[in-house]
């Protein structure tokens, strides 16, 4: 493989994979969606999407920060960036803003890569790459798919990342699902074999557990015999049929649903880096369960005055891709949330967002 191809298939996978990103989303990225940013928290990769396929991506979009999975070699997506940046300077394309992250390539025998940036690679292509990678590597399933990228990244973002592990709301919000049934579709990645007997399916946990506790313990799948049945009734007769070990669990006051309920109020934010934050990233430890842009109808209504402000800040922030940008575009009013919010409310008047 050209070397070339192989850097640009590196982060093509590592971002579909750690950011669970549709195949059509990542390929369809352009290079002022992507930028690699430092900061004091470290280092990441931001990524822009369309909040839906048909929203503009200026007007309506979400930020992704992906981080280095330094657990596998094979997900550190900030390195494997600038190495395909690397390979694009080497090669001395000259790439424009609107020019797409991964183009579309012919690759002629025995020659180099004939690359065309103002076209996005079409699915076709990589799925035929990614076919001819698995036939040279036995030990991969034949089963792969373009969108095993989304599915197997949700999956290891919920059970494996070490870097940054989401809990199942945590990963609604990213993937952007409105229900808990698609997030369990996709977890649920392994399809019942022809080993397990359907019939035990139909048995519930507790009937088991009482049957396996009056000492009917023969193989799964297997009728009980007669002789056995007996054997267990009597068992437990003798014994009384209630099990002494079990200790006697004490009543406990009833707890009120005030302790089950996540609040959602609107944190203080003063500054604009905080009234960023918050209206991007969820902060669990100030009672943000969600992003501030994620809230529903009935969050907005509890406190509709100070959502108002932060909506206000989130038409100008949706306009840079990193608060350093914004920060920079509004110097000398970041420091202070009140003088940010009235100068974005002039912006906002002027027309000049």
């Amino acid at each position: 493989m050209h070397p070339f191809v192989g850097s640009m298939l590196r982060l093509l996978l590592s971002v579909g994979f750690l950011g669970c990103f549709r195949i059509s989303e990542v390929l369809n990225l352009r290079y002022n969606d992507v930028q690699l940013v430092s900061d004091g928290a470290g280092r990441y990769l931001s990524v822009r999407l369309r909040w839906h396929k048909k929203a503009n991506v200026e007007e309506d979009c979400q930020i992704y920060h992906l981080v280095d999975e330094m657990t596998y070699t094979c997900l550190r997506v900030c390195t494997f960036f600038e190495e395909y940046l690397t390979a694009l300077r080497a090669a001395g394309v000259n790439l424009s803003n609107t020019a797409f992250v991964f183009p579309n390539f012919i690759m002629p025998t025995g020659s180099v890569p004939r690359v065309d940036c103002h076209r996005a690679l079409e699915q076709k292509t990589l799925r035929k790459v990614l076919g001819d990678v698995v036939e040279m590597a036995p030990n991969l399933p034949i089963g792969i798919s373009l969108h095993s990228l989304r599915r197997g990244g949700a999956f290891y973002r919920v059970f494996e990342s070490t870097e940054r592990r989401f809990n199942f709301r945590e990963l609604m919000a990213w993937c952007r699902w409105s229900d808990a049934k698609t997030c369990c579709e996709y977890l649920v990645t392994q399809s019942i074999s022809n080993e397990i007997d359907p019939r035990n399916l139909l048995r519930t946990t507790n009937v088991l557990q009482r049957l396996q506790g009056v000492g009917l313990t023969g193989a799964v799948g297997t009728a009980f015999t007669l002789e056995e049945l007996g054997q267990a009734v009597a068992t437990s007769l003798q014994h009384g049929g209630v099990d002494k070990s079990k200790e006697v669990v004490k009543p406990k006051m009833q707890s009120t649903m005030d302790s089950f309920i996540a609040q959602k109020s609107i944190p203080t934010a003063r500054c604009g880096r905080d009234a960023w934050q918050q209206w991007f990233v969820a902060d669990h430890a100030s009672g943000l369960v969600v992003a501030l842009k994620d809230y529903n109808k009935e969050m907005v209504r509890l406190d509709r005055k100070k959502y108002s402000e932060r909506a206000t800040l989130g038409l100008a922030f949706q306009r840079y891709q990193s608060y350093e940008q914004f920060e920079l575009a509004y110097s000398g009013f970041t420091g202070s949330y009140a003088r940010l919010l009235k100068e974005v409310r002039r912006r906002k008047q002027m027309n000049e967002l």
